[in-house]
């Protein structure tokens, strides 16, 4: 895709719409917006997304693959590709050269702020033609904005979903830790290619610290301005994994040699994690690590023993249980246990919004803190929500994401645009009606429509107008406007 012509980023169908629209069309104003949660507890969509979506493509990507190319390398990509799909003349060659000719794209995109928790309902951006000659341009973008933006969105939403529990259990049980550290990214290598695995990182990213996904810190210091470095964000960690524990038990016969080189020889003065069920999980917790405890304590870090298989609740609370047992701790402020500094535990398999809740209720009922346990979070987790025993898998359709024109200019007559099927009866599809103004009410986000003008006063603002980005947020803004002092 690198290399493909930029006005070929869409579905067949968009390059046939310019001829459909009526004569006089001057003007065309379409919004972006949430329109219906498909989980039963959670009502708000985080927005994050836009600026990458503009530097990336609206900005970089055009340039190089369209506005830098010579006209004929443009006539000659468009029509190769476009004479398969449809023939001429059903396709918008001529509309084609004229918005080359033109050097930017002639839109003005106004969007509320990055971080924002929105409401289902309100609009996120809004779109218009700032060139009475290419109004069609205005609705054209919606293949190429869908497809980088709905998973960005949906995943800071599950990436705030799990940092809220983790605030409460955080909060409850220990001495105000920040719960930044609490959750970690494992999903890389189950997301469906490297650019999704990225963005779906950094949305997590918003939440968290951890991610095992290395290329997310170049993305977020690249687009959003991270400074990753000096806030401590992407952070990774040492970890063992199957083939390894394997190779070395195939060496010594046995697992605490390679667990006392670990400790002593590889990694003496860093923290680590080990994957621990390879051949008898409670055979390591319960006789293994108390062969090497003194080892452990005298250990200049913290070992991790990460379970990697079996029912994810009664391992997480028996294993805290137990090396409570065999290492000790302290009692918090608040009264609540927490394990010896050198010694914890990590989960990475199987994690849900529902039994990590459950795993950190059960500790507190036994009197651990929520730190005593860090998760590393899956590609299953980004992939599907599990609400109440039922499983809802996370596509645009999660919060009904739509791009929908709701108001147009014709022979300089200001009219409303709007659907409202009366077969949809769940009223998913019905759109807006006229200009949108998106206004704040009791600390609540609304929305009013059927306007004939756009809103001055509305918090849509302008973030992007002919080919160039107009407001730039870092990513630490956007953290803190989803978290204040908490991120």
């Amino acid at each position: 895709m690198d290399n493909t012509l930029a006005m070929l980023l869409s579905d067949t169908y968009k390059q046939t719409h310019f001829r459909m629209y009526p004569a006089g069309l001057t003007k065309l104003v379409s919004y972006w917006v949430p329109r219906r949660s498909m989980l039963k507890n959670q009502n708000t969509m985080v927005f994050f997304g836009l600026q990458a979506f503009i530097k990336e493509y609206l900005i970089d990507y055009f340039n190089k693959n369209f506005f830098k190319l010579s006209e004929d390398e443009v006539v000659k990509q468009y029509t190769d590709s476009m004479d398969i799909q449809i023939g001429r003349p059903n396709y918008n060659l001529e509309g084609i050269v004229a918005l080359h000719s033109l050097g930017y794209l002639p839109l003005e995109i106004r969007a509320l702020p990055e971080g924002t928790l929105v409401p289902m309902g309100v609009p996120c951006i809004e779109i218009t033609n700032t060139d009475e000659r290419f109004a069609w341009v205005t609705q054209w973008i919606e293949c190429i904005l869908q497809v980088e933006l709905w998973k960005p969105c949906c995943h800071a939403t599950i990436g705030h979903m799990y940092r809220e529990i983790a605030n409460y259990w955080y909060e409850k049980t220990t001495d105000g830790l920040p719960a930044n550290m609490a959750c970690a990214d494992f999903g890389m290598r189950g997301m469906s290619c490297m650019d999704e695995a990225t963005r779906c990182s950094a949305s997590w990213l918003l939440s968290f610290n951890k991610t095992s996904t290395i290329p997310a810190i170049n993305y977020i210091d690249k687009y959003y301005n991270a400074d990753c470095k000096n806030h401590g964000i992407g952070i990774g960690a040492v970890s063992t994994e199957h083939a390894v524990m394997g190779a070395n038990f195939a060496i010594d016969g046995d697992e605490v040699t390679f667990i006392r080189r670990l400790l002593n020889d590889l990694y003496p003065n860093t923290s680590f994690s080990m994957v621990s069920d390879t051949y008898d999980y409670w055979n390591l917790v319960n006789n293994l690590l108390p062969m090497v405890k003194d080892d452990v304590l005298k250990h200049n870090g913290k070992l991790l023993i990460r379970p990697d298989s079996g029912d994810i609740v009664d391992i997480s609370v028996r294993t805290v249980e137990k090396l409570w047992e065999i290492f000790g701790g302290t009692v918090n402020n608040k009264g609540y246990k927490v394990l010896n500094p050198h010694i914890g535990i990590i989960y990475g398999d199987g994690c849900t919004l529902s039994n990590v809740s459950t795993i950190w209720t059960e500790l507190e009922k036994r009197g651990f803190a929520a730190n005593n346990i860090a998760y590393g979070v899956g590609a299953f987790c980004f992939s599907a929500i599990v609400e109440d025993g039922r499983m809802v898998v996370v596509t645009r359709d999660t919060f009904g994401i739509a791009m929908k024109a709701t108001y147009g200019v014709i022979d300089g007559k200001k009219l409303m645009i709007f659907k409202d099927p009366k077969t949809d009866t769940s009223h998913l599809k019905k759109s807006h009606k006229g200009c949108c103004r998106v206004y704040e009410e009791n600390g609540e986000l609304k929305c009013e429509d059927q306007l004939l003008d756009m809103a001055d006063d509305t918090l849509l603002t302008t973030v992007f107008k002919n080919g160039k980005l107009t407001r730039e947020d870092t990513f630490m803004t956007i953290r803190q406007r989803m978290y204040g002092g908490r991120a």
